[in-house]
């Protein structure tokens, strides 16, 4: 261990001791011409960017996390509140199926019906309804706020 600590004192581990002085040492700077150098405006937009850009992330990417009294936690709950309650506004406005008997909450692919406590009855006799489950929807139909906020973007841009 003495030995190592020897050797590693004289340089000889590390390639000599001028092998010790590169690592040790800053790299001389090159002059950059000044034709290479932006000017002062786009000195000054750059910085203003990378000023916003810093804002943005310190909002949307919190390094310390939401906490209880933060604003940012007042905002978030209320837009999950608003969208809930808009949501919930539109299932209680959905138009329930029609014709289904007591008891039955929709009528299920292949015809059978499902029914509130969970149970699955058969098909009704001479019963050729169609079931409402996944049918294709055309745009704007019964439209999600999120979706529809979506769909806007993506048509406008």
């Amino acid at each position: 261990e003495a030995r190592a600590l020897g050797m590693l004192r004289r340089g000889l581990l590390l390639g000599g001791p001028q092998r010790l002085r590169r690592v040790c040492t800053v790299p001389p700077k090159k002059a950059v011409p000044a034709s290479d150098r932006p000017d002062e405006a786009t000195v000054r937009r750059l910085a203003e960017s990378a000023k916003n850009q810093q804002h943005m992330w310190n909002m949307f990417v919190p390094e310390q996390g939401i906490r209880f009294g933060d604003k940012r936690f007042w905002g978030l709950l209320t837009i999950v509140a608003v969208l809930h309650a808009i949501n919930t506004y539109r299932d209680a406005q959905k138009e329930k199926e029609v014709d289904l008997p007591s008891g039955a909450l929709r009528r299920l692919p292949d015809g059978r019906l499902l029914m509130q406590d969970g149970s699955i009855c058969k098909r009704p006799e001479g019963d050729t309804r169609d079931h409402t489950l996944h049918k294709v929807k055309e745009k704007g139909e019964n439209e999600l706020v999120l979706d529809r906020i979506g769909r806007v973007i993506k048509e406008n841009v």
